[in-house]
């Protein structure tokens, strides 16, 4: 089950010019990072969200120095409940990682952070109910009080470089690194892969090169 308030959030900074305004450049800097996103791309919709979810929480506004997430609470800090505000403030500490797929455990699916190893059983199976156990997945997870929620976009590795991702995680966290710069290498190498099919996935994953 995806997070209800961060789509809400998502809602709003689209209908409001203060968040927006400089989305096509927040969209150039991402895909520079992660590979152009084409609308005919077969998983177009979890790649043009995962931009979304980039740009709310992650990216400074240009002028403001905060993210959209941050300006938005900031700015409603007296016009919403605290009861609602403090959901809101709880999309800060979302875990943005490469996960694996434990297990199915009632209607609830466990997840992995391959980076720190944690484990996160999210609400729902909707997004789930069709991966295999041990799929490596590029998504975040949300916490809101007791319980946790994914995003709205699952970007989903071939099952051929599991191993190879595996390996490069490794790496960063015995190096204690910032795994981001690899994050974005694996959203870069599943736009490829979903562009060519034809080609072999350990053609594509190549973390050498």
């Amino acid at each position: 089950m995806e997070s209800t308030y961060f789509n809400s959030l998502l809602h709003h900074v689209a209908q409001d010019e203060r968040y927006n305004s400089e989305m096509s450049l927040a969209k150039e800097e991402f895909e520079a990072m992660v590979g152009p996103i084409y609308e005919t791309d077969r998983t177009y919709d979890a790649r043009i969200n995962s931009f979304h979810n980039w740009y709310i929480l992650d990216r400074p506004l240009q002028g403001r120095g905060v993210t959209p997430l941050n300006y938005f609470i900031d700015y409603n800090a007296n016009s919403i409940p605290d009861s609602e505000l403090t959901h809101y403030r709880e999309l800060r500490a979302n875990v943005h990682s490469v996960f694996e797929l434990i297990k199915f455990h009632g209607d609830r699916t466990r997840v992995r952070d391959l980076v720190t190893g944690k484990r996160y059983d999210v609400e729902g199976r909707q997004h789930t109910q069709f991966l295999d156990k041990g799929a490596l997945f590029n998504s975040r997870v949300f916490r809101h009080g007791a319980q946790f929620y994914t995003s709205n976009y699952f970007l989903l590795h071939p099952p051929d470089v599991e191993k190879l991702i595996r390996g490069e995680v490794k790496k960063v966290r015995k190096a204690k690194g910032d795994p981001r710069e690899l994050l974005f290498r694996l959203v870069l190498f599943q736009g490829r892969f979903d562009q060519y099919k034809q080609m072999e996935p350990r053609n594509i994953y190549r973390f050498g090169a």
